[in-house]
């Protein structure tokens, strides 16, 4: 979200990054196209997390995706499609066309999921990938926006959180206050008098003085990055990580299952690569250092426990560590 607001920002008069660096001289992202997406709640979209009838895209840079994300989501910067379009994932926009004609529907994240999101042709992250896969063949109707992004999702304590669950915008965290002054920024109707709102914004956000009634007039992307660069990253929460999954994505389309940690038969099962396997978030390591998840019945998974990772089981593969299960 940071990255697209410094296009705006870098136009004014002695602007710096929060990290008082001069910003960029070439500003990101691409002239809108004017095609928007709907907008799929955290609620909803845990639910189609849960019945495996979802892919979820990040449009975050890979600092930030490493940090935290949705559990089975893959990444695809935004920025990567402007500036490094050779680091981008070739497979991934036709592997969300396919599954897009299987009845999937492709849901676009990024920190904020701002709607509504114009500020001198720049257009918001996870809206910037939704119109780039949607003119690489991804049908409109199949591309949604999660509403609030990534931390609307962890404020709702909802579980598919890999990584840290604090709230994050472009790498920096912020506290729990500050990341509601954020959202009531953002809520805030696009205008052009981005001076007039730097100081009303600044003060609110250092918790000087509340908020000037005018300063919705201040483009969108222009407040939240002068709420952060004002400093919403003080009085931080501590660190809370989540390391344990409780989806997979199939790898490799070979599946190994077992009906407790202790039976000795396992069972190698035919599942679709990108198909989501729900656990209940109990691991249990063999002794030979593999490594299990216990299945969740509960979200419609029958009983028993599926290999995540480790050695194979045949004499020619049991010195390689391989990977069957992707969170």
């Amino acid at each position: 979200l940071l990255a697209q607001t410094w296009g705006v920002l870098r136009q004014l008069p002695g602007a710096h990054s929060p990290a008082g660096r001069p910003l960029p001289g070439m500003g990101y992202g691409v002239a809108d196209t004017g095609v928007d997406f709907d907008f799929v709640t955290p609620q909803e979209a845990h639910a189609l997390l849960k019945s495996d009838k979802a892919i979820f895209v990040d449009a975050r840079d890979p600092d930030d995706f490493k940090i935290s994300k949705l559990q089975t989501s893959y990444s695809f910067p935004a920025n990567d499609i402007m500036f490094r379009p050779d680091k981008l994932d070739k497979e991934l926009v036709p592997r969300c066309k396919a599954l897009a004609e299987a009845g999937k529907l492709v849901i676009c994240v990024s920190d904020a999921g701002i709607s509504g999101m114009q500020n001198r042709g720049h257009v918001s992250r996870c809206r910037h990938i939704a119109q780039y896969i949607h003119e690489l063949g991804v049908p409109r109707e199949s591309i949604r926006r999660l509403q609030g992004g990534l931390n609307a999702w962890k404020r709702s304590g909802l579980d598919g959180i890999f990584g840290d669950t604090r709230l994050y915008y472009a790498g920096a965290v912020l506290s729990v206050e500050k990341a509601m002054e954020v959202d009531r920024l953002i809520a805030a109707a696009d205008g052009a008098d981005v001076e007039a709102a730097r100081a009303a914004v600044a003060a609110a956000a250092i918790g000087d003085a509340p908020a000037a009634a005018d300063d919705a007039e201040a483009p969108t992307s222009a407040k939240v990055a002068l709420a952060v660069e004002a400093g919403v990253v003080a009085d931080l929460p501590p660190p809370t990580v989540v390391a344990t999954p409780t989806v997979y994505r199939v790898l490799r389309g070979e599946v190994y299952k077992k009906s407790a940690p202790e039976a000795e038969k396992i069972l190698k099962l035919d599942w679709a690569v990108d198909r989501l396997v729900r656990t209940t978030g109990e691991i249990f390591v063999g002794a030979s250092g593999g490594v299990w998840a216990e299945l969740d019945t509960a979200a419609g998974e029958k009983k028993g426990w599926v290999y995540v990772k480790g050695p194979g089981f045949g004499p020619s593969t049991r010195k390689i560590i391989t990977e069957y299960l992707s969170a």
